[in-house]
């Protein structure tokens, strides 16, 4: 018999919609007691941070309720008087009286001062709110908090660069190309939000490379299974990236100047009236030359043939500049809406292109350029219609427009020198120029029954094309005029969530994944000169999960399992018509994985305090997606490798000596085996890399952190923060270890590199300025097929901060 998936999705759409209305009216004819008196609103530090500990009751009553991590509360009472009184741990209750009338609803902001009784030499853990936030959930996530880097000049990938299991890799400086690789799992293996909100098609002008950090609050990593709330099909896991919400006037202005002419500028400002009304700016712009030095073999045009040995040499073709602007407007905490934001994103950037996917190709003229419009939608409301059912909608439709070109008759060297050739273009001939349209909608539909049993449905749909936009210019050999590519993908879950008093925390969920593409593949057997004909194709299944953790003492112990498909993204089958290939061809990818984890969490006493997280996973994927150079081009493309299996192993250990010191550092392995037994030749022939591990692919790094705080040194707001960072990467082979002479392999060799960062804040806060030093020692640091990243850089920062 045969089975309509669509028919299913349908059945289990309805199913959920009775199963809301069902409990929406037992829940509402048990709530009408309370008949419909609501007060609302946040908990809040003198600094305007949330207290996401706070509970909200009123006295002498049952009523109360938790506090969200923003800080937001909805509390349902009967109409009367009261006393409504909040209080967390570590700060003074607070007390206020309310008198409320039937259905009539009540905004209460509670602004909560630190108990100087418990503030004194407290231990001060950055990031252990979120860490407690954490705890609540059974994935295997880590959090890392980004205001304490607000002083840096870093961009989003160099945050993440300090979790454990992530290693960020680019192919160069700044605004280079950039790939996530987590648990052993790179590029878009691993999926990347912001509030919810995938990135993918949100164009090159606003990606992890160039977007600052001061632009988060914090950033979630999950590793391994996902939840359905983020509308995943990841393989490897996610990031999310949790922008600033503040609900207030603010002003959060920063420049940066640093080596290799590099410019940065944020400017973050917001303004919020008392009727919830609300406008917020984000502007960055980002300038460097790239001209740092490399490492490298000279082709001798003379002779035709590369140096032997590798010499000093600058990047001379290398400058990149991107500017970005994010406007929103709307309203929040309101009775209507707990956020309802209009906004848009306008951005623009720049290229030179210095090399190909491999430093043997140099580039002196070729070059990309692009522009994004990209207006979005936000709506959140807490306790819709009734108390406990949430709803969060968000929907972005992205047009950007790109121009490669590459049109000059000449062949370069790292020296800059060139020779003519007859062919026009340095790689591919092209002038082309393409719009890319992209359009994401997500719906999160939670329900919560009570304190133990909550429903979650999430719907993610996206769609993707690409056209050509000027059908005269000299398009290059793998994009006709008349082509047009696109891919639709639409992912569904529907979750159950278990949490029996907070001690054993257990969700069971499912998903549908769908998928119809369009677009060229290589129908010749050569790599090297390709023959492109056009399909489309399309895919779909189910996948389904369970996750549970439990809490004992200071213990969390942490388990999860999940048979997923990820959908091969717009890059990998449609390529960028610039060093990516298509291949809309591509099989999405098939796994079954496990993932075990546990973490201790002790405040020993006032001044000691230490938190230690280790975690393990497993995963064994059909129809593997791997990275491949074609050496002739230099360009990559994605293939279906077929079967491998994954192993990693995570350690993060941090301490904590009051406000002065935390000392504290992460290491990962990682090894992702080939699995496939035979050639893909259709021979049965013996593979001969069978059990080697997947080369490119670092398989163990770590990092180490130390930072001291100096308190009241000239006033007693004043803060000096000095800190080190190393990063470690073991060596790893370039291809497969199995083939080839023992003495001409290629390899990337084991990198450590040292950071120093200092940073004095004045006027609690207010005035900052930021020195630090990058890869102090000079190392030559390599990431894919040996790209060489910048050396040794310096860097000031001044920034002026006001809420």
């Amino acid at each position: 018999m045969k089975i309509d998936l669509s028919e299913i999705k349908q059945v289990v759409c309805i199913s959920l919609m009775f199963s809301i209305l069902f409990t929406s009216t037992s829940l509402f004819a048990q709530s009408s007691k309370r008949d419909g008196a609501k007060i609302i609103g946040y908990v809040k530090d003198a600094d305007g941070n949330a207290v996401p500990s706070a509970t909200v009751y009123v006295l002498n009553t049952r009523y109360s309720t938790q506090v969200d991590k923003d800080g937001h509360y909805v509390l349902m009472v009967a109409s009367g008087e009261y006393e409504v009184m909040s209080s967390a741990v570590g700060f003074i209750a607070q007390k206020k009286k309310v008198s409320i009338g039937r259905n009539e609803t009540k905004h209460h902001q509670f602004v909560l001062k630190v108990d100087p009784n418990t503030a004194i030499e407290q231990v001060v853990v950055s990031g252990k709110s979120a860490i407690q936030e954490v705890r609540e959930t059974p994935y295997n996530v880590a959090v890392l908090d980004a205001t304490k880097f607000h002083n840096s000049s870093m961009e989003l990938s160099d945050l993440l660069n300090r979790a454990s299991g992530v290693k960020i890799r680019q192919s160069g400086g700044l605004g280079s190309a950039t790939s996530v690789n987590l648990n052993g799992f790179s590029g878009r293996h691993v999926k990347v939000f912001i509030d919810g909100v995938p990135m993918q098609g949100m164009g090159s002008a606003f990606q992890l490379n160039n977007i600052p950090v001061n632009l988060a609050e914090r950033i979630e990593i999950y590793k391994g299974v996902v939840p359905i709330e983020l509308g995943s099909d990841a393989l490897g896991g996610a990031i999310n990236i949790i922008t600033n919400k503040r609900n207030k006037s603010y002003a959060d202005v920063s420049y940066s100047y640093g080596s290799f002419n590099t410019h940065k500028t944020n400017i973050n400002v917001g303004y919020a009236a008392k009727n919830g009304f609300t406008v917020q700016l984000n502007a960055f712009q980002n300038y460097s030359d790239n001209n740092y030095r490399v490492y490298t073999q000279i082709k001798d045009f003379k002779t035709s043939n590369f140096t032997m040995d590798s010499v000093w040499t600058r990047a001379f073709h290398n400058k990149y500049h991107n500017e970005t602007a994010i406007l929103k407007t709307g309203f929040v905490n309101t009775s209507w809406a707990d956020q309802f934001l209009i906004g848009v994103t306008l951005g623009k950037e720049y290229s030179d292109i210095q090399n190909a996917n491999t430093m043997k190709i140099v580039y002196g003229e070729k070059s990309r350029n692009g522009n994004t419009v990209m207006p979005s939608l936000t709506y959140s409301k807490r306790g819709l219609l009734t108390e406990g059912l949430d709803v969060i909608l968000t929907a972005n439709y992205n047009h950007n427009y790109n121009q490669n070109i590459d049109t000059a008759s000449r062949e370069y060297n790292w020296l800059g020198e060139y020779r003519e050739t007859k062919n026009v273009g340095e790689g591919s001939r092209s002038l082309a120029k393409f719009y890319n349209d992209n359009a994401v909608a997500s719906l999160n539909v939670i329900y919560k029954i009570n304190n133990q049993h909550s429903f979650s449905f999430n719907d993610n749909w996206s769609t993707y094309e690409r056209k050509n936009a000027d059908n005269v210019a000299i398009k290059d050999e793998y994009s006709k005029p008349e082509d047009k590519a696109n891919n639709y993908k639409n992912v569904a879950g529907l979750s159950y969530k278990f949490n029996y008093n907070k001690r054993w925390v257990s969700t069971v969920f499912g998903k549908h994944y769908k998928q119809k593409t369009s677009g060229v593949v290589n129908a010749g057997e050569s790599e090297s000169f390709p023959t492109w004909k056009r399909v489309t194709a399309e895919a779909s299944a189910f996948g389904y999960g369970v996750a549970t953790t439990y809490f004992w003492k200071d213990f969390q112990y942490k388990v999860s399992y999940e048979k997923a498909l990820r959908m091969p993204s717009d890059s990998e089958i449609l390529g960028d018509a610039l060093l990516e290939r298509a291949n809309a061809e591509l099989r999405p990818e098939r796994s079954n994985g496990v993932n075990i984890g546990a973490s201790y969490q002790k405040d020993f006493n006032e001044n000691h305090a230490v938190y230690i997280d280790a975690s393990g996973l497993y995963r064994d994927v059909q129809d593997f997606i791997r990275r491949t150079i074609v050496q002739r081009t230099g360009e990559a493309q994605n293939v279906n490798h077929g079967k491998v299996q994954n192993l990693g192993l995570n350690f993060e250990g941090r301490y904590y000596y009051k406000r002065f010191l935390s000392v504290g550092g992460t290491l990962t392995y990682q090894s992702l085996i080939n699995k496939e037994l035979y050639t893909n030749y259709g021979d049965k022939q013996l593979s001969a890399t069978y059990n080697d591990r997947v080369p490119n692919q670092p398989y163990l790094y770590g990092n180490g952190e130390i930072e001291m705080r100096f308190q009241g040194i000239q006033e007693p707001t004043d803060l000096l923060t000095i800190g080190y960072n190393l990063n470690y990467v073991h060596s790893f082979y370039r291809e497969w270890p199995s083939l080839g002479d023992v003495n001409t392999k290629h390899t990337i060799d084991g990198q450590l590199s040292h950071d120093f960062t200092a940073s004095y804040a004045m006027k609690n806060g207010r005035y900052n300025i930021a020195l630090e030093a990058r890869n102090l020692s000079d190392q030559r640091l390599y990431d894919n097929y040996s790209l060489q990243k910048p050396g040794r850089s310096f860097g000031v920062k001044l920034r002026y901060f006001f809420m």
